[in-house]
């Protein structure tokens, strides 16, 4: 039995999600290939506790010279390192966002920021070598954006402007997972007369990978 992390950055809303439809195929197809395993979903665009702030540079600079944290700081710290722990024990991860302007929001960008930790996840070697820490794990990456910009409509292929795939592969590759695939709905905003075949398309090859994955 495996245990899958979702990390999903886009704020809930009642009105259609492109992003939501296309997670929802792929968690769906998922769910029904792999019945025992366990999901873990949070959405850090509702709710992202431990941002790099003024409490997470304190406990940095104390954590140097080994002095005591005070009570505010040894409750960030503790609720933090549950997170962290949440992310080194998973088996598979899940990253699901829109693309913002070229990258991942920023609340995805908070969350690597929480969970890429020195002696946790990656370490220095006596070369100063960063050597990632997480061994045997898979990732998938599942974005949405208005533009096409891996040729999935037949477009040129501008894969180099997806920076935030691009960020969280170099995140991922750090700690040690090279496992690392992305999946798009992309196009609709550029081609919107095409729009519903291409969604359609999307949805195909998200149960595809849901199965798989």
């Amino acid at each position: 039995m495996a245990k899958v992390l979702v990390i999903y950055a886009h704020p809930e809303t009642k009105t259609y999600s492109t992003t939501d439809k296309f997670y929802q195929q792929f968690i769906t197809s998922y769910r029904e290939a792999h019945p025992e395993d366990t999901i873990i979903e949070h959405n850090v665009s509702e709710y992202m506790p431990f941002p790099l702030n003024k409490i997470a540079v304190s406990i940095y600079n104390k954590a140097l010279v080994n002095q005591p944290l005070n009570p505010d700081e040894s409750r960030f710290n503790d609720a933090r390192q549950q997170w962290i722990d949440e992310f080194i024990a998973a088996d598979k991860y899940v990253f699901v966002n829109p693309m913002y302007n070229l990258f991942i929001p920023s609340e995805m960008k908070s969350y690597l920021d929480i969970v890429m930790q020195v002696s946790q996840t990656f370490h220095y070697t006596d070369q100063g070598i960063m050597e990632g820490l997480l061994h045997g794990k898979k990732a998938i990456h599942l974005q949405t954006a208005g533009g096409d910009y891996h040729g999935s409509t037949g477009r040129p292929d501008l894969s180099q402007l997806d920076l935030g795939h691009q960020y969280i592969g170099a995140v991922l590759h750090v700690m040690g997972v090279d496992d690392f695939t992305g999946l798009y709905a992309e196009g609709m905003d550029q081609s919107p007369a095409h729009a519903p075949e291409i969604m359609a398309a999307a949805f195909d090859r998200a149960e595809q990978a849901g199965r798989t994955f």
